[in-house]
């Protein structure tokens, strides 16, 4: 488990993923294989040195463990702290919260709740914003402590990024601080604002998916949800 391993301190010194695999490479590389990107697969692979190299989630994770280890305050205000249940939806936000605290990665949660009336309610979430407007106190936050605590529903709200009554057929779409919403037909897109890369939602083969890892996560409160994490470049 990435969670498990040790500190490595060493990480600090590197501000993205390919200043660290840089740091591998010799100029003797470049005498047997001229391309820059053949050069780093090799060095993922293990052929420069004796130790593991890490894979660009686990680089950014192990980055967080550092500089938590050497500031432990800087996990002090997560909300998934609260988290002490077993429902596997909640376990995974909790695991993304710093990463999006600290804009390393940005996460879009696709949740659809069954409402009393018996009709659903759907709706694509902004998950750091969420978190912020938590901490700012915002009238129509999210509360995510109670989140956590598995005493609150996670709720997609007209203001989010997309939200959809199945009931009354109201379909709403937003800009946040991090993503402009993109409509195209049948087609949802959310381009991020500071790496301008689309973040495709409905639409598994788009040429944009590399810019986005899905993952659909069961769960005892929600049946499932969709995390959508894209590394901000």
């Amino acid at each position: 488990s990435i969670m498990a391993a040790a500190v490595d301190l060493n990480l600090l010194r590197f501000k993205k993923y390919d200043d660290y695999l840089n740091s591998f490479i010799k100029c003797e590389d470049y005498r047997y294989i001229s391309n820059l990107s053949s050069i780093k697969k090799f060095v993922k692979l293990g052929y420069r040195c004796t130790r593991n190299v890490y894979e660009e989630p686990e680089f950014y994770e192990m980055k967080i463990r550092a500089a938590e280890f050497l500031n432990p305050k800087l996990s002090t205000f997560l909300y998934g702290n609260y988290f002490k249940g077993t429902d596997e939806a909640l376990e995974a936000l909790r695991e993304r919260e710093p990463f999006n605290i600290k804009h390393i990665i940005s996460t879009i949660i696709f949740v659809q709740l069954r409402q009393r009336s018996g009709f659903d309610i759907s709706g694509y979430i902004d998950f750091e914003q969420s978190l912020r407007e938590c901490t700012a106190r915002k009238a129509d936050r999210t509360n995510w402590k109670s989140v956590f605590e598995g005493k609150t529903l996670l709720r997609p709200k007209r203001t989010d990024l997309s939200y959809y009554d199945w009931h009354l057929g109201q379909v709403c779409h937003n800009n946040t601080d991090n993503y402009v919403t993109v409509v195209g037909g049948v087609n949802l897109t959310f381009m991020h604002k500071e790496d301008h890369k689309h973040i495709p939602v409905t639409d598994k083969h788009s040429k944009y998916s590399m810019n986005v890892a899905r993952v659909m996560i069961p769960s005892e409160l929600y049946g499932h949800i969709v995390i959508y994490d894209h590394i901000i470049r």
